[in-house]
């Protein structure tokens, strides 16, 4: 199948094209830099330059568009940032759906991307995909985001993505070093919920729902397993042979990192009602055996 992908360069978006170039599909990637934007082929990868805002026309008719574009939230949030992380995602997703406008074939998918934000800041009670949406920034984001999406003359879904794990990129990455110093530990009150998934099962739960017509609206892309964060702590000091219990308060992740600390400090309990159902098996479902394969590797 032929593949249109927004966001290729990041943690996701890299391992996704890595295992569908490996399967013999066609990748179209939609990057801000390099190349000449034209179309330019390298070892299966299309890669085609654009702006964030419109889809250019040297991209074929695809199958699968695949939307994971956006900038990061792990920055100090200025007013101007913030309103690039809305605009960089909203955007983007506009672009997809008016590309599927102008391209569509049967038989379609669009999967774009949003966050298990969507249901708020600090989710005590289990959430589902049929859960409303919550307060803050970030469940504001997602909010637009998901709106973006609608529309398209294509099946769609929506990825409401937890905190995703790898050992060589992305938050797990960042976490290793207070392990490593001996000064490791939940963060916050590290009673609030910890969605959390391995970057396979993501990829792989992808590349399920493109192959099950069924999966439409929102899923939740997280592992079964629902913990809280001083058990992922604990879980992960035990991965590392490290202690965990040098506890990282909020009102400290609030002075250094403003409101962006959100990110660090909030969680929710996260249910994948959706993959359940439609009968997905995670690889890595249980966080100690996770971290395990994932630092072990």
């Amino acid at each position: 199948m032929k593949y249109l992908i927004t966001g290729g360069t990041g943690l996701v978006g890299r391992r996704l094209i890595s295992g569908l170039l490996a399967d013999g599909h066609e990748v179209h990637n939609l990057g801000r830099g390099g190349g000449g934007g034209g179309g330019e082929s390298a070892g299966g990868l299309i890669a085609h330059r654009w702006d964030g805002k419109a889809v250019p026309d040297t991209v074929p008719v695809v199958d699968v568009v695949v939307n994971l574009a956006g900038a990061s939230v792990g920055k100090r949030w200025s007013a101007a940032y913030k309103q690039l992380l809305i605009s960089s995602r909203v955007e983007a997703t506009r672009a997809c759906v008016e590309y599927l406008k102008k391209n569509s074939k049967p038989g379609q998918v669009f999967l774009s991307a949003s966050g298990f934000n969507y249901y708020g800041d600090m989710v005590e009670a289990p959430v589902t995909e049929i859960a409303p949406p919550g307060d803050g920034f970030m469940s504001s984001i997602c909010k637009q985001w998901e709106a973006a999406a609608q529309g398209a003359p294509a099946r769609t879904v929506t990825m409401r993505i937890a905190v995703v794990l790898d050992q060589e990129d992305g938050p797990l990455a960042k976490m290793l070093t207070p392990y490593k110093l001996f000064i490791g530990g939940p963060v916050g009150s590290g009673r609030q919920g910890f969605p959390w998934i391995h970057l396979d099962d993501l990829v792989g739960a992808m590349r399920f729902i493109v192959d099950n017509p069924s999966i439409v609206g929102p899923v939740n892309m997280v592992a079964p397993q629902a913990i809280q964060q001083r058990e992922f702590a604990s879980a992960l000091g035990k991965a590392m042979g490290r202690p965990s219990f040098f506890r990282l308060p909020a009102w400290v992740l609030k002075v250094v990192f403003g409101e962006m600390s959100v990110v660090l400090w909030g969680g929710a309990f996260v249910e994948p009602k959706v993959l359940k159902a439609n009968g997905f098996n995670w690889k890595h479902p249980e966080i100690g055996a996770a971290l395990n394969a994932l630092l072990r590797a």
